[in-house]
């Protein structure tokens, strides 16, 4: 895996190494995502190209800077390609399946539940981009990837999955403060 910076860099310039490394490291994850939501390998494949196009327009404008993992920028930059899709295939009210989890975030770290599925996931989308990069990696690899706290500890790099538990209800904590200003 190649560090954050190289990719940008990569991506910008056009590297072909740094593309066939980012399709062999992040092709399995746009596939799931679009198969899981009614697609197809082969919409999978016009969903990470257009992806790319997306990432090289965005990495070449110069006051772009990347805030959070490449995988967590990457992987949304091609959900939201695949719900316009779906919405085009589908009409305006077209979902993801991983909306549901944004959905039970925002019902269980909100205190109100009046709020309508989509203001809920729209209210844990702004709330999720405050969160530091660690935050968002531990919360989307617990509630969306449902990873166990040992392998989240492992792909973190913390000492245990004691530790990871601990960092998670620190995020679960900055989460519902930025939930419930």
């Amino acid at each position: 895996m190649n560090s954050e910076n190289h990719i940008v860099t990569g991506i910008k310039t056009g590297d072909s190494e740094i593309l066939k490394s980012v399709y062999t490291d992040y092709f399995g994850m746009v596939r799931n995502l679009v198969v899981k939501n009614s697609g197809s390998e082969t919409d999978a494949e016009d969903v990470f190209q257009d992806a790319l196009v997306v990432l090289f327009k965005k990495f070449n404008h110069s006051e772009f800077r990347l805030a959070v993992k490449f995988k967590t920028y990457f992987y949304s930059v091609c959900r939201n390609i695949w719900l316009t899709e779906l919405r085009k295939r589908g009409g305006r009210n077209a979902r993801l399946k991983d909306f549901e989890h944004h959905v039970e975030l925002g019902y269980e770290f909100t205190s109100n539940w009046k709020e309508t599925q989509e203001e809920a996931f729209v209210k844990v989308e702004k709330a999720m981009r405050y969160l530091g990069e660690k935050c968002q990696e531990i919360l989307l690899m617990y509630y969306y990837q449902k990873q166990s706290m040992q392998q989240i500890a492992a792909a973190l790099d913390y000492a245990d999955a004691d530790s990871a538990k601990a960092q998670k209800y620190k995020c679960i904590r900055q989460l519902k403060r930025n939930l419930n200003p």
